[in-house]
């Protein structure tokens, strides 16, 4: 998928995809409800997924619940869920009660683990890489404005913001993904003592590839081109990560 049309796609999903329509799910839907049966089985299902396939089994009102209740709801209907994606389903009820994630760094960082397909351990560091955390950012705004309850995300606070730039400085990046950019600042700090490349420089280049398929370019060892590369590697990631999310929103019928 091209840079450009990843952009709009974006957009298109956000767009497509009304608050009211996402707490619909209602319990009684003998179809929906074996769908959800399978995707909560399917360690490959998003957060999001795991999120909706719940509230398809067992009704909207399961985010009151203990999570010992919906474990015990859900075997007695026959459903075994793994640790892995309890994990995610965990995850994406606290997102969506306590926004936590914008500016807690453990919430922050379990969040995106669990987001991401790797079971968040809140007793060790898991530093996650710029490729998860910005999936994680979009799968957190997507599910955040879904609810009813809240106009918009908040913006991040220091720690989350430290947390990133620190990420993306060890990756060796100057300019932070699109999704990352609210660490551009604290990045910039971190980079000063240079990267053989120009801020300005991969900028201007980056725009460059709009119309190019990342997956097929070809990226030298110069500066500015590793520079590409790594944007390129957690672009290609999100457009990934996009596939079984949009599959997930669509069984769900939503």
């Amino acid at each position: 998928m091209e840079l450009a049309d990843l952009e709009q796609y974006l957009l298109r999903v956000a767009a497509s995809v009304p608050r009211a329509k996402m707490a619909a799910l209602e319990e009684g839907d003998s179809e929906q409800q074996t769908v959800a049966a399978e995707m909560l089985r399917d360690p490959h299902t998003t957060a999001t997924g795991c999120y909706r396939a719940v509230s398809a089994v067992c009704g909207a009102g399961f985010r009151a619940w203990e999570p010992e209740s919906i474990w015990l709801t859900l075997d007695r209907k026959g459903i075994d869920v793994s640790v892995l994606n309890r994990d995610k389903i965990l995850a994406a009820m606290t997102l969506t009660m306590i926004p936590a994630f914008w500016f807690e760094v453990n919430a922050f960082e379990n969040t995106t683990m669990a987001f991401n397909n790797v079971l968040s351990d809140g007793a060790i560091l898991q530093e996650a890489t710029p490729a998860q955390l910005n999936w994680a950012v979009y799968e957190a705004e997507m599910l955040y404005g879904q609810s009813d309850e809240v106009p918009e995300s908040p913006a991040f606070d220091r720690e989350p913001v430290r947390y990133t730039a620190i990420v993306l400085h060890r990756a060796g990046f100057i300019m932070a993904p699109q999704l990352l950019s609210f660490a551009q600042k604290e990045l910039d700090v971190l980079s000063r003592d240079g990267s053989g490349a120009n801020k300005a420089e991969v900028q201007e280049a980056w725009k460059r590839l709009q119309r190019i398929d990342l997956r097929k370019k070809q990226f030298t060892d110069s500066a500015i081109d590793v520079q590409l590369a790594r944007l390129a590697a957690v672009q290609v990631y999100l457009a990934d990560r996009l596939v079984q999310y949009e599959s997930d929103m669509g069984r769900l019928r939503l």
